[in-house]
């Protein structure tokens, strides 16, 4: 099927490849600027996508975010909204909004952090597809500065709950930048162990006072998760995030890194003996340079409590590992996203890989498929740090 996906009038990123029927949510853990903003995924109880694509969820959640990517691009306001809107149309998720969770099982949580200007839908390809073979993942939108777009809710006065709205804050890439992403950081930590501390508090059914979200019964979700063995994953300064929370929230015991920025990284030196989790660093072959390597292999070779394993896909971008590929016309793919690897190929032998490596670690059986899909592509898989 040529890109984009479509189905009954509507462009929409790939089905998810699983047994479940994905639902998803989107949750404020706080009024305050601190708090966490998220999009939920989980399997649900559905059987069919497809009778339920009425309810799919929008990949642009708010008109605010046109001017988000408009903002990214350094484009004129108003020129800008009209291309970006032009560029994606109106394009949906495969996952059914507010549909009732799964509770025949528990299921193991990933809470998800997204790179440079994106957003919590960015990567639903990745959440919905992982979702689909029985996880909650948790989409964190971050309010640092780093989001194309994102909001906070304060309390107004006699006019009710106010949004307040963040857009991205450009500045220059790895010059001068150094002591604002150590601010971003410090921010993307704690918006990780908030979102783990909302998920205990979801599955433990407690009263959340502040949360802000649609019609859905969050009580539903009482029971769903399996937390023994949180799992954290990111892409680029998701990646940077998900290192430094490692070191400093346990409770995470898995780290999945894809295309690791790791330039905020490069003067923490005891950063890799005081991680103790194992972590998968999945790379694309055109971002990662000598100098980003060059630290990544600090973690590989100080790997002395757990295992650290680096893999490549080869001929893929940057933005293998997100949904932008999938969703704009293949002319406007050919010249800004072109890779050498198919981009369907690509996600599919990312999610795979990451499938195959956290059943692994969390004790669950694999799956056959997915063993054969990486044998069949093996050439497009390189093991190791070139």
């Amino acid at each position: 099927m040529e890109l984009p996906y479509s189905y009954d009038g509507k462009i929409h990123t790939p089905i998810p490849s699983g047994k479940f029927v994905v639902g998803c949510t989107d949750l404020i853990g706080s009024s305050k600027e601190d708090g966490c903003l998220l999009r939920l995924f989980y399997p649900t109880n559905l059987q069919d996508v497809y009778e339920n694509s009425s309810r799919w969820a929008n990949w642009i959640p708010h008109q605010k975010y046109i001017e988000g990517y408009a903002i990214v691009r350094r484009l004129i306001p108003w020129l800008g909204n009209i291309l970006i809107s032009w560029a994606f149309g109106d394009p949906y998720i495969p996952a059914v909004v507010d549909a009732e969770p799964c509770t025949r099982q528990r299921f193991p949580v990933i809470v998800f952090s997204h790179g440079l200007t994106a957003c919590r839908t960015t990567y639903s390809t990745f959440c919905s597809d992982l979702s689909s073979h029985g996880f909650i993942v948790a989409a964190i939108e971050h309010r640092d500065g780093s989001a194309c777009m994102s909001f906070s809710i304060e309390k107004g006065q006699n006019k009710g709950p106010l949004t307040k709205w963040i857009p991205y804050q450009p500045m220059q890439f790895e010059k001068d930048d150094m002591p604002l992403r150590q601010q971003q950081l410090q921010i993307r930590m704690r918006e990780c162990s908030q979102t783990l501390d909302l998920l205990f508090k979801l599955n433990g059914g407690a009263e959340l006072e502040y949360i802000s979200q649609s019609s859905m019964n969050l009580a539903s979700f009482k029971g769903a998760m399996d937390l023994s063995s949180p799992v954290i994953a990111g892409h680029s300064f998701g990646s940077t995030t998900l290192l430094r929370t490692l070191a400093t929230d346990q409770r995470y015991k898995i780290g999945l890194a894809m295309d690791a920025w790791m330039w905020p990284l490069k003067d923490e030196l005891e950063l890799t003996r005081n991680i103790q989790q194992p972590v998968l660093f999945i790379n694309s072959e055109t971002f990662q340079t000598a100098a980003n390597l060059d630290s990544m292999k600090r973690f590989v070779a100080n790997a002395d409590y757990a295992e650290r394993s680096v893999l490549t896909l080869r001929g893929s971008i940057h933005d293998n590992q997100n949904d932008v590929p999938y969703l704009l016309p293949w002319y406007i793919r050919r010249f800004t996203y072109h890779s050498v690897i198919n981009p369907l190929l690509a996600i599919q032998l990312n999610n795979c890989i990451s499938l195959r490596y956290l059943r692994q670690y969390l004790g669950h059986p694999l799956d056959d498929e997915h063993s054969k899909l990486s044998e069949h592509y093996a050439q497009w898989i390189y093991q190791g740090i070139p």
